[in-house]
């Protein structure tokens, strides 16, 4: 019979006091047509929102264009991981508000969390890693000098 000798550890919300940027963010509010018949957000439309946040994060604190990448640079940033821990229901109406850090830095590749608040408490966290690749050849490639100087001002680990 199987045992289990330790109780699975499960990501807990944290408060807006934790955020370790909090001097930008992300607002949105969630619209009736983003919701299911019970008032309560779907679940794709905070990925939707996580990408929403990101470009405007992009713009606004990495004070680079994210088209300009995907556009004239021909330089994907794709996600290879995409992942959400869910805390509390989000319901339509409610205007949650997105903090990012950046959470790893490697090559070709780079971790980005978002906590998703609403009022003082994390409702979900989203979990991103995003690789760099060439939109021309479809492969990976090294991350651009600007963007990892850029994304060097955001590192924040909790396990740093």
């Amino acid at each position: 019979m199987n045992e289990i000798s330790k109780p699975a550890s499960f990501p807990r919300p944290v408060n807006r006091s934790d955020i370790p940027f909090p001097n930008w963010s992300y607002k949105h509010i969630f619209r009736h047509g983003q919701c299911d018949p019970a008032g309560i957000v779907y679940t794709p439309e905070f990925f939707n929102v996580f990408n929403h946040a990101i470009e405007a994060w992009f713009c606004d604190c990495l004070n680079l264009s994210y088209y300009d990448f995907l556009g004239p640079r021909r330089i994907g940033l794709g996600y290879v991981n995409a992942h959400a821990d869910f805390f509390s229901p989000v319901k339509m109406g409610q205007e949650v508000e997105y903090f990012i850090r950046v959470s790893k830095i490697g090559s070709k590749s780079y971790a980005l969390e978002l906590n998703a608040m609403l009022g003082d408490t994390e409702a979900l966290r989203g979990l991103f890693t995003t690789v760099t690749t060439n939109l021309d050849k479809h492969s990976s490639i090294e991350i651009p000098a600007d963007l990892r100087d850029a994304l060097n001002r955001f590192v924040f680990s909790d396990n740093a």
